[in-house]
């Protein structure tokens, strides 16, 4: 039974509420609504993201969302009451940090959520090898080159070729690139380093291995029981043809590898030990020698042999036990003229003889071998002469011949080349033409380097440097001025020098991979590049960088 009072209170109440308008009630209603975002601000990393986000808003209520900045997008942008808010950020690709606002309104009412984002932390993007130059006293190093700020850097080494003299040096006054001087040069070699680092944005530790080459390109025989024995240049300047030898004799073979990419583009088996690769400059094919009574010719644009040339005849000067009929050497000028120069199998004996290619290759006997004594051959530069020093002679004195000269011309060398530092006892190591003119550059041993100009006959006294065991070559982009390249193995340096006046420019330490003996260089004038071929491969090297570091 309800109480009389507590009826009339309820009573009463019922008639208050009858009693009130209709908007009344809508504004009691309005001043009770919620619109509220589950929270204000978002912090996110560097990496691209989302997050979903609960807006609570009554039924009644309807909002638009926008952002400030094109790299946060929000889903939905507009709706009716309460949702779940997808906010979506990209990668920051900024070395600084950033922030942006999601605005959601409603009528005069807004609500903000506030998103900030970090930046990238560096990255060890690209690393090179500066080639010092020693005769300015300055060292090989190292660049490593970041994207964003550094705060700390670090570099280690186990290499048994390599160690650090100093901690890395800043170049920039944001960090974002630093160079660590080496102690020794490792031109022809890879530099294996590792890297700790730490970024300026969030100070965590980093590590990275890298490899530095110092070269440009690299091509390396693969096999254990393979070597290189020689190697020449195609006419085009475009590819390198190399012989290689291998403890399997049906191993051997010629291969074909570009120069662009050092990839292998044809290989040619071989049924002997090659010893020297002629480029016919009058039909483009490639003589092939290799110490035996035959030799091969191979084309080089099918990659297969497409002659063999028996030596039949013996020369009447010959040793009766020991004949010189095995093919060792052949030069040929531009309208088909060669020399083939043939020794003993079994003792110093060497002979030459003719080979005419514009006359199916025919070989015919000099008469002048006894006289003449051709131990190495030579084409000048606009392949009209053969050129060759004499074996054995005290000073090494040249010779030479072609189609309308086939008996030996001979070059007196100026006086001043006969001496006791220039003595050379048939060890010339080696003798490079001039590329404009009839020059030659002579190393021979035990150290000594010198500019022979042929016609006419004059003679500079340059240099006295460590000669045995080099491969040299002419550069062919500087007329002006007589720019040689040296490779020495015996005292592992690469050089650079200006023989019109007397000096190095240029040198550097070098140690290729396993044997250091180079077998041949060459000057590539398109590319301006340096192309060495040693015991295990073929390298290739920025011989502008070398000019530009000249004293």
């Amino acid at each position: 039974m309800i109480k009389p009072r507590l009826f009339l209170f309820v009573f009463i109440g019922l008639l208050m509420f009858s009693g009130c308008s209709k908007e009344e009630q809508f504004e009691n209603h309005q001043t009770s609504h919620e619109f509220k975002l589950a929270k204000k601000s978002i912090t996110a990393n560097y990496t691209a993201g989302f997050a979903n986000i609960s807006m609570i808003a009554d039924l009644a209520i309807t909002w638009t969302a926008t952002c400030s900045a094109d790299w946060l997008s929000v889903s939905p942008t507009s709706g009716t009451g309460g949702a779940n808010l997808r906010v979506s950020w990209q990668e920051n690709p900024d070395a600084a940090d950033r922030e942006a606002t999601i605005t959601i309104s409603e009528g005069q009412k807004e609500l903000t959520l506030n998103v900030k984002q970090g930046q990238k932390p560096a990255e060890l993007v690209s690393t090179r090898a500066i080639v010092g130059n020693l005769i300015n006293n300055e060292l090989d190093s190292v660049e490593f080159i970041f994207d964003r700020p550094l705060g700390a850097l670090n570099v280690y080494s186990n290499n048994e070729w390599y160690s650090i003299m100093t901690t890395p040096e800043k170049i920039d006054d944001e960090g974002l690139r630093w160079r660590l001087p080496l102690k020794i040069s490792k031109l022809g070699m890879d530099v294996q380093l590792a890297v700790d680092y730490k970024s300026a944005s969030d100070w965590v530790e980093r590590k990275k291995g890298v490899t530095i080459p110092f070269y440009e390109k690299k091509y390396l025989i693969t096999q254990e029981n393979e070597w290189i024995t020689y190697s020449i240049l195609s006419l085009d300047m475009q590819s390198i043809w190399i012989a290689i030898d291998n403890w399997e004799p049906e191993q051997r073979r010629l291969v074909q590898v570009s120069l662009d990419d050092m990839k292998e583009i044809k290989s040619v088996k071989m049924p002997y030990a090659v010893c020297h690769l002629c480029m016919n400059p009058y039909n483009g094919l490639l003589y092939v020698m290799g110490n035996q009574e035959y030799f091969c010719v191979v084309d080089p644009a099918k990659g297969e042999i497409v002659k063999r040339i028996q030596i039949e005849e013996t020369s009447p000067y010959a040793h009766p036990q020991h004949p010189t009929n095995y093919a060792s050497e052949v030069a040929f000028t531009k309208d088909g003229f060669g020399v083939l120069r043939l020794i003993s199998p079994s003792s110093t004996g060497l002979e030459w003889r003719y080979i005419d290619s514009a006359d199916g290759d025919k070989i015919t006997l000099s008469g002048y071998d006894t006289e003449h004594e051709f131990e190495h051959l030579y084409v000048n530069y606009d392949c009209s002469r053969i050129y060759a020093n004499m074996y054995p002679n005290l000073y090494c004195p040249i010779e030479w011949v072609n189609r309308q000269h086939q008996k030996p011309v001979k070059v007196d060398i100026h006086p001043s080349f006969q001496s006791d530092k220039y003595f050379a006892g048939g060890n010339l190591v080696d003798l490079q033409m001039s590329p404009f003119a009839n020059k030659a550059f002579i190393c021979t041993a035990p150290g000594s380097e010198c500019v022979v100009s042929l016609e006419p006959v004059s003679y500079s006294e340059v240099l006295e440097m460590e000669a045995r065991d080099s491969k040299c070559a002419w550069d062919k982009n500087v007329s002006e001025r007589d720019y040689i390249y040296q490779v020495c193995s015996i005292d592992g340096c690469l050089e650079l020098y200006d023989m019109t006046d007397g000096r190095g420019i240029f040198g550097t330490h070098h140690r290729f991979i396993g044997n250091c003996e180079a077998k041949n260089c060459y000057f590539l004038p398109t590319t301006d590049q340096l192309v060495v071929s040693c015991y295990d491969g073929v390298w290739v090297f920025d011989a502008a960088a070398m000019k530009s570091k000249k004293l």
